[in-house]
């Protein structure tokens, strides 16, 4: 404890309004706005296996990051004496293991799996970094909160990412359901009503990839509507801009329908640690099959 206390100690020292602005774009870029955002956009109108590929290492990190702090239930470095924390509005729940790391480590990984690009992986790896010390730097987490952030999740979202590959190219959807009951069964390791309401985000994730991939199956890939053009470039302009008038029509209505599910059960539904359960689980599944149904509802796909 000692040593890691002076290492925050060490980066308050060096604070200054610049390091505080690189550090604090850092910490933000991986919270739920700016992930949702992207993942949302890249499932429902760039590339569905990708899309579906990122949101299940998130759901299930971020489910497994959950376990584990409420597992362990270890106090942040917010209030110790000598300590000036920043940010700790968005620091909220147990320290160990960081969230943000955590995330911001399964988000890059999996982008950096994904396209196997020399340049994104050096980038990832510079975000990931980033992300991690700026908790330090903040002082809203122990240095080795932010080490197993790190650890967890690049081993759990290598390990996902297998899972989804299999699954998804061999349709063994069992294998999801046989996830699902191990998370089920760490309910009673865990004995959290947080984790319960978690958990939710990965039991909508493979209900609604399930129900997506067998009955489903909207496109991502834009098939031009039968147009007659007489030049060949005017035709692939057209092409190109009724796509990004497509995919622009899909994330507004999957984003704003997505908002209103959300906050519509959260007004409706009970503050209840079931409820909050059906929530999550409603929520996910809306934004795996739901919104991808609503496209096809309305000529979209």
């Amino acid at each position: 404890m000692d040593i890691q206390l002076s290492i925050l100690q060490f980066f308050q020292e060096i604070r200054s309004p610049l390091l505080n602005s690189i550090f604090l774009i850092f910490t933000i870029s991986t919270e739920v706005p700016v992930i949702i955002g992207f993942t949302a956009y890249m499932y429902w109108c760039l590339n569905k296996k990708y899309g579906q590929k990122m949101l299940f290492t998130l759901v299930g990190n971020i489910t497994l990051n959950t376990g584990v702090k409420e597992f362990f239930r270890a106090p942040r470095p917010i209030g110790i004496k000598g300590i000036d924390s920043m940010r700790v509005s968005t620091a909220t729940g147990y320290s160990f293991p960081s969230g943000h790391t955590q995330t911001a480590t399964t988000f890059w990984t999996s982008l950096a799996i994904i396209f196997k690009k020399s340049w994104l992986t050096i980038l990832s790896i510079i975000v990931i970094l980033g992300v991690g010390i700026s908790r330090i730097y903040l002082a809203v987490h122990w240095p080795i909160d932010v080490l197993f952030g790190w650890i967890l999740g690049v081993i759990f979202t290598i390990l996902l990412c297998k899972i989804f590959d299999y699954v998804d190219s061999t349709k063994k959807y069992w294998i999801l359901i046989i996830l699902l009951v191990v998370f089920i069964l760490s309910i009673f390791i865990v004995n959290s009503n947080e984790y319960i309401k978690i958990f939710g985000l990965l039991t909508g994730y493979v209900l609604g990839y399930i129900v997506e991939d067998k009955f489903i199956q909207f496109k991502t890939d834009y098939i031009p509507k039968g147009k007659i053009q007489f030049s060949k470039n005017i035709k692939l302009n057209t092409h190109k801009s009724d796509k990004i008038k497509r995919d622009i029509t899909r994330f507004l209505i999957g984003l704003i329908t997505l908002g209103l599910v959300y906050f519509g059960l959260k007004y409706i539904l009970p503050n209840d640690v079931i409820f909050n359960y059906i929530r999550y689980t409603v929520v996910v599944f809306y934004a795996m099959a739901g919104v991808p149904f609503m496209f096809q509802l309305l000529n979209l796909d």
